[in-house]
């Protein structure tokens, strides 16, 4: 029976496709692998726009091609390498970014924590745990920065963890602050920030006393009451300016 009408139309529209799609899943191929040359190119810059340029296109392969450039000399072209990962994002640019933190360039390293962020969100807090191992508290910082920026529950303990057992005061007192910032209602940040009030930097005390303020919990009232009776004088009166802001419900 010849096909009219309503039939005939469809069946163009599907030799169109059979005759288009295979041409559309492969153009990119031949585009990618072009790429993947540039990425060795002799001169950087032309290895940073080739890994800019698999960033934007995305995909398994490139995230395969863009792991050859963490082995790159320049560590110029390797931040590119880390930020392009982290625009791709998912699953396999986290496990790609993960090896980056053996990186022997602590730019590099720091950008990774970054581009984690970017590329998993919440799903990166693990990986960005293993930041805190890092020797340079810069890197130490910024993973600290980042999980504030999650901002997601899963970041408390993380971040309690680090106020009171990073050897840095500086690292210490951000974990701290940011505690405040990711645990707002979380009865766990009211624990940890206790024992950060018990570190021997009056400054990380003082920060903790500021996140105090932001948990929105009464169970952080009795915590502040005994940080009134610290024997440092700008801790009690952090303190004492803190409670009295709690006990209105202004929360800073």
């Amino acid at each position: 029976m010849p096909l009219v009408g309503a039939d005939m139309n469809v069946m163009r529209w599907a030799l169109l496709l059979f005759l288009v799609l295979p041409i559309a899943t492969t153009a990119q191929g031949p585009g990618v692998f072009a790429l993947r040359t540039m990425l060795q190119d002799k001169t950087p810059e032309i290895r940073m726009k080739a890994a800019e340029g698999l960033g934007r296109v995305g995909g398994r392969q490139a995230v395969i091609i863009l792991r050859q450039g963490l082995g790159d000399k320049n560590a110029k072209v390797r931040v590119a390498v880390v930020e392009a990962l982290g625009f791709i994002g998912g699953r396999l640019s986290m496990t790609v970014l993960s090896e980056a933190f053996k990186d022997k360039s602590p730019e590099v390293r720091l950008r990774t924590v970054e581009a984690l962020k970017d590329a998993g969100t919440v799903n990166s807090i693990p990986i960005i745990q293993k930041a805190f191992g890092d020797k340079e508290v810069s890197v130490r910082l910024h993973a600290a920065l980042m999980l504030k920026v999650i901002g997601h529950r899963r970041g408390v303990p993380v971040l309690a963890k680090v106020a009171v057992d990073d050897k840095s005061p500086a690292v210490r007192a951000a974990a701290a602050a940011y505690l405040g910032k990711v645990g707002v209602k979380d009865r766990r940040a009211v624990g940890a920030l206790a024992k950060v009030l018990e570190d021997k930097d009056s400054t990380v005390r003082i920060r903790a006393v500021e996140a105090l303020g932001f948990l929105q919990l009464a169970q952080a009232i009795p915590v502040l009451k005994q940080a009134l009776k610290d024997k440092d004088t700008g801790v009690r009166l952090r303190a004492t300016e803190v409670l009295g802001r709690v006990l209105a419900k202004d929360f800073e």
